[in-house]
């Protein structure tokens, strides 16, 4: 995962200074592991917001990130740890206003409208694949 933020930081970057959204939606595809999900949303505020900045800022940014994993893995833990993520961003005036929504299901049928998300991730899920994702 660590050796992976600067390819997140700079797809997130790229994508946010090609659309300039108002609001970006985030995809975090099987997220059940906590703390791979928390470092992720955690660096990506960062460097939306480094972004943000760069690009003047003047425009009002949110970001509503997606947590998706099937429904029998178990979100509490994930969702109990989001409130530190909470605390930790709260101190950082810089980062824009975020909403954070679990989204059960498999990734192997349709769980967006199209065109509606900016920007997918994985950090756990992939080497488990046996067909293709269903995302356009």
């Amino acid at each position: 995962m660590l050796m992976a933020l600067p390819v997140l930081e700079k797809a997130a970057t790229q994508v946010y200074s090609a659309l300039h959204p108002e609001t970006m939606v985030v995809e975090d595809l099987g997220c059940s592991s906590g703390p791979n999900t928390l470092l992720f949303v955690s660096k990506f505020l960062n460097a939306i917001a480094v972004q943000h900045h760069k690009l003047g800022g003047s425009d009002p940014l949110q970001l509503q990130f997606f947590l998706n994993d099937l429904p029998g893995n178990d979100f509490n833990m994930l969702f109990w740890s989001l409130d530190q993520l909470k605390k930790t961003t709260k101190t950082n005036d810089k980062s824009p206003p975020y909403y954070i929504s679990g989204l059960p299901g498999s990734f192997y049928t349709r769980i967006f409208p199209r065109q509606s998300v900016h920007l997918f991730h994985s950090s756990c899920c992939l080497h488990w694949l046996s067909q293709v994702i269903c995302v356009l």
